[in-house]
């Protein structure tokens, strides 16, 4: 995970650092599956929230967060 998305993933996972904690511990290719699915619907909610335009296409916000849902699917 490269810097940028690591601070992002950092700043949409503020109100819980637990996942915080787990991802700086364990790294993200470790994570519990219950934390996997919780960082999951954490991003979803972000992405349905600031990820799309008008006609529901991803900006730019959008795709930086569909590249963090890959990362924290491999993680599986």
């Amino acid at each position: 995970m490269k810097t940028r998305q690591r601070a992002m993933l950092y700043t949409l996972l503020t109100r819980h650092p637990e996942y915080i904690n787990e991802i700086e511990n364990n790294g993200v290719d470790n994570l519990k599956r219950e934390s996997i699915d919780a960082i999951m619907d954490i991003l979803t909610s972000a992405f349905i929230m600031y990820g799309l335009e008008d006609d529901e296409r991803p900006n730019n916000y959008g795709l930086e967060i569909e590249d963090l849902v890959d990362i924290v699917n491999d993680a599986d």
